[in-house]
């Protein structure tokens, strides 16, 4: 009877498993943003979960081959433009990182009108399935909020870079400004008065830039193009159904973040070990002989065309002078005159992991885009780093602070300098010693990220939202949240008795002073 009792109760948590309906959304995202939410998608569909996965890149053929009755994708055709050419950042941003903040409500804009537009979200607006779950990615998506609402249902946010400061509000978690640099600011962790000043009041600018700035316009055009009568705030939706904050960190690359309950780290859960190459591609790099080969890519939104002319040709010079092979990610032609060296190949993809994973590979130069910096701390490749914008310039930091990295500056870059610094990691062992460490690290971790992350998953859908892990810190203003209230209590306190005991110090002054006047007077007197 026992034995049977148990059976029953497993069958049941078996069904209860099935049971759950999870929509995944991630409509504005990037190639690399998306490969943090494909591993979620997949291990959840594996579980036994219902899954529809709205994603605004073209579905991978893999999942695609892979779809099983409780796995739904959707896909937006028209999105494709805006995800995989991502026009308005660039390398124009390097100088100035707060141009990429004030110019959010603009894409914000963009973005909404595509999203309002898509046949996608008014097919799920429209829906009357029911589901337990939605995951959201986190970075510009907010326009999607609306639909959360309707579906009435909780939501995580899933962000595939360190959390932004108005994520960590959102959240109800300290922004620990003392000790974490956030983009824009490109310090490191040990900060001055100064720095830390900065970096403080510059972080809660961007905070309330975000709610008084970007949320507005999500606000606005979903009034005008959905048509919703007597909406409550994009912000109060967020605040209402938000659970859980899913991000892409891992102390072993990123700096410490103590955070509340709501928010997971799962920073690497899409590194893999390395798969065989093409054929092609393994001939080219197996023929490097013992000097190895170097990958150079900038990532999936940077784009090869875009990097001026001259630094270009820096590149396509050192590397000529190089034993090693180098495989380049290049998405559009070479000029036709440009002479590229036989030891360079220029691909429109590379199969970044397994190049890594490779057993020739030496050396990694990228723009320090935190997915590229996890694989190789994964594979336990030295980098070098040369940051756009964003998180980028903190990952450079963080990765150099460490000592497996050398960052360089775009705008201070020749052929001396690249050259040094390939020939700096290629000769000194530390680097790939350090690197060694730093990665063993990353891997000694009691569950794989992954799991980690299908767990909390699973947990918020077990406890309908698991609204108890939401501190009474969310309901604090941000200010409230970092004590700046109390602090000028405690000043306007310690101003007032200052005051009063240097008022009361110069009354009692003037009466001893009074008080010997009319002594000595009664003195002369008499």
């Amino acid at each position: 009877m026992v034995h049977c009792n148990v059976i029953v109760v497993l069958l049941l948590n078996v069904l209860s498993v099935m049971s759950d309906n999870i929509l995944v959304l991630s409509p504005i995202t990037a190639p690399s943003h998306t490969n943090f939410f494909k591993p979620i998608v997949s291990a959840l569909a594996e579980r036994g979960h219902s899954v529809t996965f709205w994603n605004g890149l073209p579905p991978d053929p893999g999942m695609v081959s892979n779809q099983t009755v409780n796995l739904r994708i959707l896909y937006s055709p028209k999105l494709k433009e805006i995800n995989a050419h991502h026009k308005t950042i660039g390398f124009q941003h390097r100088d100035s990182p707060f141009r990429l903040l004030l110019g959010i409500p603009n894409r914000m804009a963009t973005y909404c009108t595509a999203i309002y537009q898509d046949p996608v979200f008014h097919q799920l607006m429209n829906s009357t399935e029911r589901y337990d779950l939605i995951i959201l990615e986190a970075v510009f998506n907010e326009c999607v909020l609306p639909l959360v609402r309707k579906l009435d249902v909780p939501f995580i946010y899933m962000m595939g870079l360190a959390p932004s400061p108005w994520l960590l509000d959102a959240a109800g978690s300290s922004l620990n400004l003392d000790h974490i640099p956030h983009p824009g600011s490109n310090y490191a962790d040990e900060m001055t008065l100064w720095q830390r000043t900065f970096n403080t009041l510059s972080g809660f600018v961007m905070s309330y830039f975000h709610r008084w700035f970007v949320m507005p316009v999500v606000d606005r055009y979903a009034s005008e193009m959905l048509e919703i009568k007597d909406q409550e705030p994009i912000y109060d939706t967020e605040n209402r159904y938000l659970s859980l904050v899913i991000v892409n960190t891992h102390f072993s690359i990123n700096y410490q973040m103590p955070t509340s309950s709501a928010v997971i780290e799962a920073g690497g859960l899409h590194c893999v070990p390395p798969k065989p190459l093409p054929q092609e591609l393994e001939t080219f790099v197996n023929g490097s002989g013992d000097a190895g080969f170097i990958i150079v890519s900038f990532g999936s939104i940077l784009k090869g065309a875009e990097i001026p002319d001259d630094v270009r040709r820096i590149f396509l010079s050192t590397f000529a002078r190089l034993p090693q092979r180098v495989v380049w990610k290049w998405e559009e032609s070479i000029i036709k005159d440009e002479m590229i060296p036989s030891n360079v190949r220029m691909l429109p993809w590379l199969p970044q992991q397994d190049l890594l994973g490779h057993p020739k590979v030496r050396l990694f130069i990228t723009h320090g885009g935190l997915f590229s910096n996890q694989e190789a701390v994964y594979h336990g490749v030295p980098l070098i780093a040369l940051p756009v914008f964003a998180d980028q310039p903190i990952n450079a930091q963080k990765a150099q602070d460490d000592g497996y990295a050398i960052r360089l500056d775009w705008n201070n870059l020749s052929e001396t300098i690249l050259y040094d610094a390939i020939q700096l990691i290629l000769s000194n062992p530390r680097y790939a010693q350090r690197m060694r460490e730093v990665s063993t690290i990353m891997r000694d971790q009691t569950e794989h990220p992954l799991d980690r992350a299908v767990y909390w998953i699973e947990y918020v859908i077990r406890h309908r939202g698991a609204p108890h892990l939401r501190t009474a810190s969310r309901k604090l203003s941000l200010y409230q949240r970092c004590l700046i209230d109390v602090m000028l209590f405690v000043f306007l306190v310690c101003f007032v008795f200052t005051w009063a005991a240097l008022s009361l110090s110069r009354v009692l002054y003037r009466k001893i002073l009074k008080h010997k006047t009319l002594i000595n007077n009664h003195k002369k007197t008499n």
